[in-house]
């Protein structure tokens, strides 16, 4: 069976663990096709789930776009925004400047755009850390300033470039916290681990926990209304 065929059929974890377990071979023909299937397919799942789940956050009483102290977010304050219809173009773009993005987030840019579940319900408690991916159009300013610190202290003291995906925790809350979640470029693979967010994990494996509580993995055990949340939504 092929990799993407086992993972319609189920084995959705173990199929992400094997590619991701084969490095930078997967950008290998006939592999990469497989591999790009596999995120095609998982990435569209994950739009469903993002388009589930927005609705029935607003009829549970859920404001978009507005910070837990009443404040609007003044930047990407859309739950949800698709992709332009150019994107690929653009990706292409920005690994030229970046180096090779992992395919997990190539194709989620590709396929659902961004997300920012950013917002207040009155009855939630803070820093419920609320899905983001921030679009990719926004890493050009992170660049210039990395490669401007590198030309001043090098690239030694500097480090590797950390792609920014999404504030943290504080930061959605619109409080003075600590360095954005990012993904290490370049990186040829078909996952990365997602830097500086507490679950230590994959970009992949991420959302699979953001999805498993309705949206916001800071809340600890879903509470009674996020629980109808998860109904249905498609595995990942």
């Amino acid at each position: 069976m092929s990799f993407v065929n086992r993972y319609r059929a189920g084995e959705q974890e173990q199929v992400w663990a094997e590619l991701l377990a084969l490095g930078e071979s997967i950008r290998e023909k006939p592999l990469f096709n497989e591999a790009y299937a596999v995120a095609y397919e998982t990435m569209s799942r994950v739009r469903t789930n993002v388009e589930l789940l927005v609705p029935r956050l607003q009829s549970i009483g859920y404001e978009f776009g507005i910070y837990p102290d009443g404040s609007p977010r003044s930047y990407h304050s859309q739950a949800h925004i698709p992709p332009a219809p150019d994107i690929s173009i653009k990706i292409a773009t920005l690994e030229e400047l970046v180096g090779t993005l992992p395919l997990s987030l190539r194709v989620f840019w590709e396929v659902v755009g961004s997300v920012a579940f950013i917002g207040y319900h009155p009855d939630w408690p803070d820093y419920s850390d609320p899905l983001v991916v921030d679009p990719f159009d926004q890493v050009d300013a992170e660049y210039e300033y990395w490669k401007e610190n590198c030309e001043d202290y090098g690239l030694e003291e500097v480090g590797p470039f950390e792609l920014p995906i999404a504030p943290d925790s504080y930061h959605k809350d619109n409080v003075s916290g600590g360095p954005p979640y990012g993904i290490i470029v370049p990186n040829s693979t078909i996952d990365a681990k997602l830097e500086n967010e507490s679950h230590e994990t994959t970009f992949v494996d991420y959302l699979r926990v953001c999805f498993r509580s309705g949206g916001f993995p800071g809340q600890g055990p879903l509470p009674v209304e996020l629980a109808d949340l998860t109904r249905d939504l498609l595995p990942i």
